[in-house]
């Protein structure tokens, strides 16, 4: 019988050691952090909420833009003096073939590197931006995994290169948020949704890898713990990034849409999936795409006809965001409050999923925009993301 108690016990707490090695001693990688349909429920704005009927026009607050990226990888080092990453960027659109090199200080901007001058927008261009046409880089995606290189010269013409190559691979992970927009290495006016679709980290086992910086052999940093159950690299990619960028600044008018009877209108690359309320178009669901891909953001109840609600109306609700299908990636609230003819909005991320401890990155970010709406009837706004730290 004593044999039979302490057989239990040991099993009690082997259950017990598993759930908190599952839980606490392994990081499995998550392609969405919600239930969508159970985040949102499916609530509706009762038509009181308006103080005049609608003049059939649609002023949307939003603005989203997906850019096209071929593949994109991350590789951290784990002793170099300078650098403690590096980030490979591959292009293949209108603009032509680039690569764009990222190399990430211990603190501090990182310096952004360009093979192809078509890819230097200039608004996004400062002193740690560089031309380095002489760039000699390597980046596939194979049936075995990841089969990379990099050969170059910083600004100051210290020699940077690194070479993977997957011999093996046993299974594909899921996507997820990129945690970018938690550094302050890289500057964004937009929220990034960023998804990593498919993104793998580099298996230990299997992997040929060599970095060097300065002439001198470097380690590739490990993760400490197991990536869904198998020991990697710091080092992750994926062949198919999709960067969606929501609500990058406004200031000035808002152009109206009319969607007349319709409740799906598309502008530009933007589809909207709208309610019609008692006259009143209400904003459900925004579509951004590509080519490729999609973002989408989804609303519950729906963002109101801003410029006809009634004065002293304060409106609270939730959005849910996803890419290519996959729903729930970010998901958090919105507020509506107006005040005479001025309309005040809050979006507040509040879920999302990241492989690092430590504090949720997308609750550090507030979109904040006021709605001004004039004698005339025009509909003008000033918006922009702010940071808490």
């Amino acid at each position: 019988m004593k044999r039979v108690v302490i057989l239990a016990v040991v099993i009690v707490f082997a259950g017990i050691a598993a759930f908190f090695g599952y839980r606490y001693l392994t990081l499995n990688t998550k392609d969405a952090v919600v239930n969508h349909q159970e985040y949102l429920g499916n609530l509706s704005n009762p038509a009181e909420i308006y103080a005049s009927p609608s003049t059939g026009l649609l002023y949307s607050p939003f603005n989203i833009a997906v850019h096209q990226i071929d593949k994109l990888m991350l590789l951290d080092i784990e002793d170099d003096p300078e650098y403690a990453a590096i980030e490979l960027q591959t292009f293949n659109d209108t603009r032509g073939q680039a690569a764009i090199v990222l190399l990430y200080h211990h603190t501090g901007p990182a310096d952004i590197y360009y093979t192809n001058k078509a890819f230097m927008e200039p608004e996004l261009c400062h002193d740690t931006s560089f031309l380095a046409p002489d760039m000699v880089y390597h980046f596939e995606v194979t049936a075995s995994g990841l089969d990379a290189s990099l050969k170059m010269q910083d600004h100051a013409g210290k020699p940077v290169e690194f070479r993977i190559k997957e011999i093996t691979r046993k299974k594909w992970s899921k996507g997820f948020l990129a945690p970018i927009g938690g550094s302050d290495a890289v500057k964004f006016d937009h929220f990034p949704l960023y998804y990593m679709k498919g993104m793998n980290f580099v298996r230990r086992s299997g992997t040929e890898i060599a970095v060097k910086t300065g002439g001198k052999e470097r380690k590739p940093k490990k993760l400490p713990i197991p990536a869904n159950w198998e020991l990697v690299y710091l080092s992750r990619y994926t062949a198919a990034p999709i960067i969606g960028c929501w609500n990058s600044p406004h200031d000035g008018e808002l152009s109206p849409l009319q969607p007349g009877q319709q409740v799906m209108l598309q502008t530009g690359q933007t589809r909207y999936e709208l309610v019609n309320n008692a006259g009143h178009h209400e904003i459900r669901r925004m579509v951004g795409f590509d080519d490729k891909h999609n973002v989408s953001f989804e609303f519950s109840p729906p963002i109101p006809d801003l410029p006809y609600l009634k004065d002293r109306s304060e409106l609270k609700g939730r959005f849910s965001a996803g890419a290519d299908g996959t729903l729930g990636i970010v998901a958090g609230a919105y507020r509506i409050m107006r005040q005479g003819n001025v309309v005040d909005m809050e979006i507040q991320p509040q879920e999302g999923w990241q492989p690092m401890s430590g504090p949720l990155w997308v609750t550090t970010w507030l979109w904040v925009g006021t709605i001004t709406v004039g004698a005339d009837h025009a509909v003008s706004m000033k918006s922009t993301w702010l940071r808490r730290k």
